[in-house]
């Protein structure tokens, strides 16, 4: 049987991964391993000098006080289980365009590849929970497409009309012209983060474009920053 590793960024007692958890049952034996709080916004975080506090509630539940990252990170070292595959989400909200590169949710995924385990991240937006039942939808997909790889994680984004999905798209990362700025408030030393989400100014196929017209999204995301054909072309243009 299937060894599925369960992890979030949202915190183990989040409604969505629970419900992502009764989704992946029929793929497989599911073991939760999950941080203790929220935390959004990680990407590929990890504890590197400070001890991390691991409470085992079951032989199914691991409660670790620290990064997603830092929870595949030990699930896959120290747990006695050859795990086949890392799941995480559901997240609470879409992880669309560059969101990725600060998602906790993706982190988790591209951590898994360096173990050698091929990893799928899942993101809803407003009706998260219900959008677990498009979760086997996509897994079908993705298995009879035989998609899953270590070369790169799948990043699977949920229509917000989950009742009415029209299907599944393989999709490109888009672009979003957004603007992100701290308001500081020089009297209380508080400076608050805030967020504008822009228009898509991408591509065809992109995974912006395609969540909006109400279709399941998966997208294909690299574990590493470096590109052999982006090295290569400044390579070639600068004759180096």
């Amino acid at each position: 049987m299937r060894k599925i590793l369960l992890v979030n960024d949202d915190g183990y007692s989040s409604d969505a991964l629970l419900a992502l958890e009764k989704e992946l049952a029929p793929y497989g034996e599911v073991y939760v391993v999950a941080p203790k709080g929220a935390r959004s916004g990680s990407g590929m975080a990890l504890t590197i000098v400070n001890h991390v506090e691991i409470e085992k509630r079951h032989e199914h539940l691991y409660i670790v006080d620290a990064t997603p990252a830092d929870c595949v990170s030990f699930a896959l070292t120290s747990l006695p289980i050859k795990f086949d595959l890392t799941v995480s989400g559901i997240n609470y909200g879409h992880n669309l365009t560059y969101d990725v590169m600060h998602s906790g949710t993706c982190g988790a995924c591209a951590e898994s590849l360096f173990y050698g385990v091929p990893a799928i991240a899942f993101s809803g937006e407003k009706n998260v929970v219900p959008s677990a039942k498009l979760v086997s939808q996509a897994l079908d997909y993705i298995f009879n497409h035989d998609l899953l790889s270590l070369d790169y994680f799948l990043n699977v984004n949920f229509p917000i009309d989950v009742d009415n999905a029209k299907g599944i798209k393989f999709t490109k990362l888009d672009f979003r012209n957004d603007s992100r700025w701290f308001e500081y408030d020089e009297k209380s030393n508080i400076a608050t983060p805030k967020r504008i989400i822009g228009n898509k100014c991408g591509i065809g196929d992109g995974d912006v474009e395609t969540v909006k017209d109400g279709y399941i999204s998966i997208t294909p995301l690299m574990k590493s920053f470096f590109s052999i054909d982006l090295y290569e072309r400044i390579k070639k243009d600068k004759n180096l």
